[in-house]
């Protein structure tokens, strides 16, 4: 009777180790999207990582002088509103492999950072 026990108990720890492995991957899937949506505003500069509420004297500390600048009015989210502002736009494309990333500055802070095309 001892090994019709053991045998079991072997079979009830199995399953319970499944649900744990497949509670585990649920939770790292759910982390891994929180994540990407958490860090959607940055973009790496050789070993720096520019992020939104950085000022444009830390963007141009990482990357130098965006190949091209300009000004304009954008709908914009300030103080829980949307609002028509103005706004700069600093682009950046460090090579043609690479896509470009426009970082759009408001009131000396980025606010947010786009994906252009290639």
């Amino acid at each position: 009777m001892q090994n019709g026990v053991s045998t079991q108990r072997k079979k009830a720890g199995s399953a319970g180790g499944r649900q744990l492995l497949f509670f585990f991957v649920v939770c790292l899937l759910a982390m891994s999207v929180f994540i990407d949506t958490t860090f959607a505003d940055s973009f790496r500069c050789g070993r720096k990582v520019v992020r939104t509420g950085d000022s444009p004297a830390d963007l141009l500390r990482s990357c130098g002088e965006p190949r091209y600048k300009d000004r304009g009015y954008e709908n914009i989210r300030v103080q829980g509103s949307q609002k028509k502002a103005r706004v700069e736009r600093w682009y950046y494309k460090k090579s043609s492999r690479r896509l470009e990333q426009i970082v759009v500055i408001h009131k000396g802070r980025i606010i947010a950072i786009n994906t252009g095309q290639r």
